[in-house]
């Protein structure tokens, strides 16, 4: 990454929302500036290039993102569609829907070649600064699986992926039902399992750089990342409110990131949990705007940090939280 990013995430109900020509589009970018922004992160398949130049145009950088291994955006209208997308669970049966996510299984080659398609086509048509791959993962709604107590589901245990597991890892599975042949994988040969299940997410990763910088060698890519475990992380989803953790936790897990990954982590801090509900998620408990300038404070002081990104960066103008954003990034400034 070059220089320090602070960025702020926005839906792209945003953009869609509100033409790039009306004046409350600049407003809304120039306060983001304000406090102290200056990269814009949303997650979309296409783009209005108003909105990017104007962005360009008040100094902010544009960062686009791609749903991997989700289908969310269109109600999960993939795995509906071709079934056999569905992920597995170690019970034999379909993953079950989590508030709006299912997850698509990571093993058909088709599926993932039309999502590298997209990026490069999207990269191609639309002047973004850079490609963040998100859900680029097993199938994991990690906000709510991974809080203390949760148990994750393991997928998937389809036919197609028991037997790309058996052909690349030349491991012999009992012909038996998807539950038994799942209890038989995680007792006898669960190493090799989670060794296959990352070598088919890093073959994708690698191919979608490739083919990005083929076609954009100025790019800037990057991966969401699920904030738990030693891992080589570059932007670490650090939700505290979500996860139900302390806020001590945002600095303790980014810090774990960075020793990993020097100079790579641009870690995504919750501002506030309020928006949850309205999207008909889960945020987690809500949480005073003090306790977010301590996050943003502790993370942005840590060694080997990129920056952040704000999620959400309408959430900025809830309580100050801006002005306390920029009074963390310039001491000097009003704290709000």
């Amino acid at each position: 990454m070059t220089g320090r990013i602070v960025g702020a995430f926005l839906f792209i109900e945003t953009f869609l929302q509100l033409p790039a020509a009306d004046a409350r589009a600049a407003r809304l970018l120039e306060r983001l500036v304000g406090y102290g922004i200056n990269a814009v992160f949303t997650e979309s398949e296409s783009y209005d290039d108003a909105w990017i130049r104007l962005a360009h145009s008040l100094g902010l950088r544009w960062f686009s993102s791609i749903a991997c291994f989700s289908d969310h955006a269109h109600r999960n209208r993939a795995v509906l569609e071709r079934p056999e997308l569905w992920p597995v669970t170690e019970a034999g049966t379909r993953r079950s829907p989590m508030e709006w996510y299912i997850g698509v299984t990571p093993t058909y080659e088709d599926y993932a070649e039309a999502r590298l398609d997209l990026m490069c086509r999207l990269v191609q048509m639309h002047g973004v600064d850079g490609l963040m791959l998100d859900f680029v993962r097993w199938p994991l709604h990690w906000e709510l699986e991974c809080r203390p107590g949760a148990q994750p589901q393991h997928c998937s245990f389809d036919s197609h992926t028991i037997r790309q597991f058996q052909q690349s890892s030349h491991v012999s599975v009992p012909a038996q039902t998807a539950a038994e042949q799942a209890s038989w994988i995680l007792t006898h040969v669960r190493t090799q399992w989670t060794d296959f299940k990352c070598a088919v997410i890093t073959r994708f990763v690698r191919e979608a750089v490739r083919r990005l910088r083929s076609v954009r060698p100025d790019l800037l890519t990057g991966l969401f990342v699920v904030p738990l475990g030693l891992a080589q992380r570059e932007l670490p989803m650090a939700y505290h409110a979500m996860l139900h953790r302390q806020s001590s936790w945002v600095a303790s897990v980014v810090r774990e990131a960075a020793d990993a990954a020097p100079g790579k982590v641009l870690p995504a801090l919750q501002v506030d949990s309020r928006e949850g509900p309205v999207l008909g998620s889960d945020w987690g408990p809500r949480f005073a705007a003090g306790e977010w300038r301590e996050i943003a404070r502790d993370v942005l002081q840590l060694p080997g940090v990129q920056g952040c990104v704000a999620f959400t960066g309408t959430a900025l103008e809830f309580d100050n939280r801006g002005a306390m954003l920029r009074h963390v990034l310039q001491p000097d400034s009003p704290a709000g």
